[in-house]
């Protein structure tokens, strides 16, 4: 049989998504002014990447949040939820790229188990960048089954139940049916709520292999020796040799903050290691500026 040519990438032009959306929105609801977006809706972002591996990642994003706010400010909040749902098993999904980062072994088993013979295509050019496994990779694999490389890190069955229960609803409102079932924004926010602790409660699960990486890669000479680093300057090789080259969202990087980098001090290199720690806080610190 004929091996099946990869899908070319799909572009996302966010301009015509919220045009479109708008127009949409024009026809189907009435002239009301509705209230600025909430923080709630804005805190999934936390656990998305600062810094992306490649501009298709970043317009993703961007399309996807042009989409839910665009939705949100005219009352669709049906389709808010769908899109804010995508936004999540996107952070979702970054969670489970870690695992494998960290845990290869036990996570190929895993895929084997869920995808039996479909497994080789999993790994295969249609699947992956540049033959690496990406976070859009486990896009491959049912949402409600792909929960279960959770079990990895020790995700209980009440939280697998909740991952679940999520994805049924959106499934839900996903029908063609006709209907708007979801036009309430106290109800909407109250969904959104559940999302969050959700997600929250994935992150979790990799805290602690996170801070074990983290301080793992301060201690290496070719992370922190300025001679032989990627980057002289400390803040670059923070930024482009951690923060984006493991696609790392600012709830980890307040993680990585935190640490007393003073234990630290009796290490090879720590006059570095001290000057990459202060420059990751720094980073951290212009994130929440910014806001």
């Amino acid at each position: 049989m004929a091996e099946k040519s990869p899908m070319a990438a799909v572009v996302f032009d966010t301009k015509k998504i919220s045009e479109a959306i708008e127009k949409a929105a024009n026809a189907l609801v009435p002239k009301y002014e509705f209230p600025e977006p909430p923080e709630e809706i804005f805190k999934i972002f936390d656990y998305l990447p600062e810094l992306f591996q490649d501009d298709s990642e970043k317009d993703y994003i961007e399309a996807l949040s042009t989409a839910m706010q665009t939705s949100y400010e005219n009352g669709l909040y049906q389709f808010a939820f769908m899109q804010y749902h995508m936004l999540f098993m996107t952070a979702v999904y970054f969670v489970l790229l870690k695992i494998y980062w960290l845990h290869e072994d036990e996570t190929k088993k895993a895929l084997y188990y869920l995808l039996k013979d479909h497994y080789s295509e999993f790994f295969g050019s249609g699947n992956t960048k540049n033959g690496k496994l990406y976070f859009g990779s486990f896009a491959a694999i049912g949402e409600s089954e792909v929960f279960k490389i959770l079990h990895i890190k020790g995700m209980d069955s009440n939280l697998e139940g909740e991952l679940k229960n999520l994805v049924k609803e959106r499934n839900s409102y996903a029908h063609a049916n006709g209907r708007l079932l979801l036009t309430s924004e106290e109800f909407f926010l109250e969904k959104i709520a559940a999302f969050n602790r959700c997600i929250d409660r994935v992150y979790a699960l990799i805290k602690n292999d996170m801070m074990a990486f983290y301080l793992n890669i301060l201690t290496e000479p070719d992370f922190y020796d300025p001679d032989i680093r990627a980057y002289m300057d400390s803040d670059q090789q923070i930024q482009e040799e951690f923060v984006r080259a493991y696609s790392l969202s600012r709830y980890e990087l307040n993680w990585f903050r935190k640490y007393r980098i003073d234990q630290m001090k009796d290490c090879e290199g720590y006059e570095y290691i001290k000057e990459l720690h202060i420059a990751l806080c720094r980073y951290y610190k212009s994130l929440q500026d910014e806001e």
